[in-house]
């Protein structure tokens, strides 16, 4: 900035700072030829944008608005790394409310050491329309966690149905953070290409992306791989286990029975009390039955573990199953029937274990007088 320029921006900044109407002619005046100055004005705007008013920051704020281009960004972006608090609120406000420069340079100035990535993000959002899935995800996988995640919730904003292709042929990136947000974007798209995507997911070995996948198959109404779903029930995380739990439970599909017989053998209890826990709400004395007709060659042991995770963690569907067992034409039924109550403290099962007792079968009789006398 020259030596007259610089005398005219201070002298035309002092008239907008002593005004107390940014709206007034004297002031629209003194902005209108502060913008005449054109990019030699803006340095000057900085230095007194860290004590000047609201009336007066709206002022400068209008002043740079019209200044910014393709040509002054970088002096904006100086002004991201070097200046004040107020400074930087400056920028972010005039260049979120001006288009007069390529989207681009506010991804390149994202990427610049020092700056504000706040209010270069800020930035971002603003100007979201102006930007294009693909180059905004290239941008996301080179920041830190925080900026990635609010560069995603831009993304998740302006996603649309042809987006779909550029998201599913990411979703199997290096990145784990970055295929979660992915994930989570296509679970607002229930299309039979995003179902296929998220389904062959499902046995990733990042705990991360099994967990997101779940939650995003519960967020859809597609069909869904039951099989591949019920084997999350033995999954090592807690957390990705009670979410195919309600996965499981929100499809109620009518092959789930025939799944979850494998998970009630299995010799992890957590698996056990998810296959029960599945049970609780969509069994019914069809399915259990079957799943003690299935159970009934097992080794003993498998059986006394199932009957112990059925009678202690059986919800009220479950146990009124069990109850209508107790006089099934199969003694190895009520022989598993009376297990279950034997484990139950549910009262509804006094009256069934007093007939019982009274069962041809001796094993029957025996264990139905051992749950009483407990």
């Amino acid at each position: 900035m020259s030596f007259f320029t610089n005398l005219r921006a201070d002298r035309l900044v002092t008239e907008i700072r002593s005004s107390t109407d940014s709206a007034s002619p004297a002031t629209q005046k003194a902005v209108a030829r502060l913008k005449e100055l054109g990019p030699g004005a803006i340095e000057a705007v900085f230095a007194v944008l860290p004590d000047a008013d609201k009336n007066a920051t709206v002022a400068f704020v209008e002043v740079l608005g019209a200044l910014v281009s393709q040509k002054t960004f970088p002096q904006f972006v100086r002004g991201l790394i070097e200046g004040s608090p107020r400074v930087i609120s400056g920028i972010s406000w005039a260049l979120t409310s001006n288009r007069n420069y390529p989207p681009h340079l506010l991804l390149e100035a994202l990427a610049t050491p020092g700056v504000s990535k706040p209010a270069v993000l800020e930035v971002i959002a603003a100007q979201k329309s102006r930007f294009g899935v693909r180059e905004l995800l290239n941008a996301a996988y080179a920041q830190e966690p925080n900026e990635k995640a609010a560069l995603f919730r831009v993304i998740a904003e302006i996603a649309d149905a042809h987006s779909v292709a550029e998201l599913v042929g990411r979703v199997q990136g290096k990145d784990p953070i970055a295929r979660v947000h992915i994930i989570n974007i296509l679970a607002r798209f229930n299309t039979p290409e995003v179902q296929t995507a998220l389904q062959g997911l499902l046995k990733d070995p990042n705990k991360l992306i099994r967990g997101a996948t779940l939650s995003a198959l519960q967020r859809t109404s597609g069909p869904i791989d039951i099989e591949r779903v019920c084997a999350l029930l033995k999954d090592p995380e807690i957390d990705v286990q009670n979410k195919a739990i309600d996965v499981v439970i929100k499809a109620n599909h009518p092959d789930t029975i025939r799944y979850l017989i494998e998970v009630l053998k299995d010799e992890n209890e957590n698996a056990r009390r998810a296959a029960v826990e599945v049970l609780n709400e969509v069994g019914n004395a069809k399915s259990v039955k079957y799943l003690l007709e299935a159970l009934k060659d097992s080794d003993w042991w498998v059986r006394s573990r199932a009957a112990d995770a059925l009678g202690k963690i059986g919800g009220p569907k479950v146990i009124e199953a069990v109850l209508q067992l107790v006089r099934d034409k199969d003694e190895d039924i009520r022989r598993a029937a009376i297990e279950i109550l034997n484990q139950t403290k549910d009262e509804r099962a006094v009256d069934s274990l007093i007939q019982a007792t009274r069962d041809a079968d001796w094993w029957v009789s025996e264990r139905a007088i051992d749950a009483l006398a407990e």
